[in-house]
């Protein structure tokens, strides 16, 4: 294969369209209004509907998160008000920050299928081991939950800071994280996410059902989601570097169909080979630009999951 692949593609630069803070913020006021509707349901509608409404609201808790991922890619790290807005609207409800995402995130993209990825999927081991891995990746996005208030300490007290590297930020490098920079700018930002939690506690206090079938248990569903996406959009091939034929051959395209614009793969996520070619391309251009890719490379381009 690689001989017959150019390390990387001449694509037309029409189809490189980047996200902006701004567009971003639209697609969530989109997705918050989808919950607003499912939190209708809920409080209004019949109650054997309640379960739909729980799928509604997960599906939009999970393209919140796949949002947030979007803004971890553009290019610019100032932190402008949008920005700050989007965080707070698209990564606080998924129990997570803009500066944790992308720790981990934008390690994954630089070393996809390398020993140094934080993502890295080990070799396929039949459907019960699928089903175990899965059940170990719902429990991602609780255990974001935990994230805060660990990195608030970890802020305070230099010694956590590499275990909350480790555990949390899925660190990759080895390294004592004591004096990183980056770790403590991670663990800085979770004052705001912790806030938020405090917040949601507040509101279960008082209303205790409506924030379990409102919030938590869509959370939980969300994290199922979630958990799916990590296992369809990856493989485990071996990969030797970062040319075309090993993005090729570590990642593939799934949720193509209902259930992925529903919930499993919201805003064209699941279209992750050619996220990963072009990671700063916005989600709602990538259609095009896969097809421009299948059209180029047929022989070539991965099957979808």
């Amino acid at each position: 294969m690689s001989s017959s692949l150019p390390r990387r593609a001449a694509v037309p630069r029409e189809l490189l369209v980047p996200a902006t803070p701004s567009g971003l913020l639209r697609l969530a006021a989109v997705e918050w209004a989808g919950m607003a509707l499912g939190w209708a349901v809920m409080a209004w509608a019949p109650p054997v509907l309640a379960p739909l409404a729980v799928l509604v609201v997960a599906g939009r808790l999970h393209a919140l998160g796949v949002l947030l991922h979007d803004a971890v890619h553009l290019p610019s790290r100032r932190r402008e008000w949008r920005l700050c807005l989007l965080e707070a609207v698209a990564g606080y409800p998924v129990a997570s920050t803009l500066a944790a995402m992308r720790y981990h995130h934008l390690r994954h993209h630089r070393d996809a299928g390398l020993p140094s990825d934080p993502y890295r999927k080990p070799p396929d081991g039949g459907r019960l081991r699928t089903a175990w891995r899965w059940l170990l990746l719902v429990g991602v996005i609780p255990g974001w939950v935990l994230r805060g208030p660990v990195g608030l300490c970890a802020w305070v007290l230099p010694s956590l800071r590499t275990a909350y590297a480790r555990v949390f930020l899925q660190d990759r490098s080895g390294r004592v994280l004591t004096r990183d920079a980056e770790v403590t700018a991670c663990a800085r930002a979770e004052a705001g996410q912790v806030l938020f939690l405090v917040g949601v506690l507040a509101l279960a206090v008082r209303w205790p059902s409506a924030v379990l079938w409102g919030y938590g248990l869509p959370l939980l569903v969300a994290s199922g989601f979630n958990a799916h996406r990590l296992l369809a959009e990856h493989t485990a091939a071996p990969v030797r570097g970062r040319k075309l034929e090993d993005v090729f051959a570590c990642t593939r395209d799934h949720g193509l169909g209902w259930w992925g614009r529903l919930g499993l793969a919201p805003r064209h996520v699941g279209l992750h080979v050619v996220h990963h070619l072009h990671p700063q391309v916005s989600l709602t251009h990538l259609p095009r630009l896969r097809a421009w890719y299948v059209e180029r490379f047929p022989h070539h381009y991965p099957r979808s999951h």
